[in-house]
């Protein structure tokens, strides 16, 4: 059997999403880890992002591998969900009771994901990437323009992390059958860790909308 016939087999898929699954989850802790900068102070979030402007094309080679993921997982998902809705539509074997509500739900938590990913690229990486350069980073993101201090960008960027990691939930789950992991000795340690990517990270981004969106404009002000 080919390369190509095995990761375009159901268990092709499945390992191709837990892997790239597990990849984009990690780059979210290095993004989170920038993104906190913004806590710290205006100058050192836009120093922080001048320092990755630096790095030029390293930075365009990471973004393009991150966009191969992301579509790679986008669509072996919905090859699966699609393929086992089917299944389950012809032999009735589908049962709420045995299935998670995040397993139920991934595919339309999904979609919201990159709709959101998609609107994310739009407003704070093309800004960021294409706008004056004299523009203030900072001011991008907390801004009422694209940013937290407009209501609908920091609801709407609250509402696609929670769904995230509600994403996420199933995605370790899953990732650790697929894996192998589910059922050894170190089940346990797995699920600590995926609880930190599926609860803690995503609870870390939410903290900076509501923080800049509401707290500082609506409470300190």
């Amino acid at each position: 059997m080919s390369i190509f016939q095995i990761l375009t087999s159901s268990i092709g898929r499945k390992i191709l999403m837990a892997i790239t699954g597990l990849l984009l989850s990690f780059f979210m802790v290095f993004h989170l880890f920038g993104n906190l900068f913004l806590f710290v102070s205006e100058d050192a979030f836009n120093a922080y992002v001048e320092k990755l402007k630096y790095l030029g094309f390293l930075i365009r080679i990471a973004e393009f591998f991150l966009l191969i993921f992301v579509l790679s997982h986008a669509y072996s998902g919905l090859l699966l969900w699609w393929k086992n809705r089917k299944a389950k539509n012809n032999t009735g074997s589908y049962s709420k009771e045995n299935t998670s509500s995040s397993a139920r739900y991934a595919a339309f938590t999904g979609s919201f994901i990159f709709i959101f990913l998609v609107t994310h690229w739009a407003t704070f990486w093309y800004k960021f990437n294409f706008g004056p350069e004299e523009q203030s980073y900072y001011d991008v993101v907390v801004g009422d323009e694209v940013g937290f201090a407009n209501p609908f960008f920091a609801v709407f960027y609250i509402v696609a992390i929670a769904m995230l990691g509600y994403h996420l939930k199933h995605g370790f789950i899953s990732a650790g059958q697929t894996l192998g992991i589910v059922g050894t000795k170190y089940e346990k340690q797995y699920n600590n860790l995926s609880t930190i990517f599926w609860f803690w990270i995503p609870l870390g981004f939410i903290s900076i909308p509501v923080w800049f969106g509401f707290v500082v404009r609506f409470i300190l002000k």
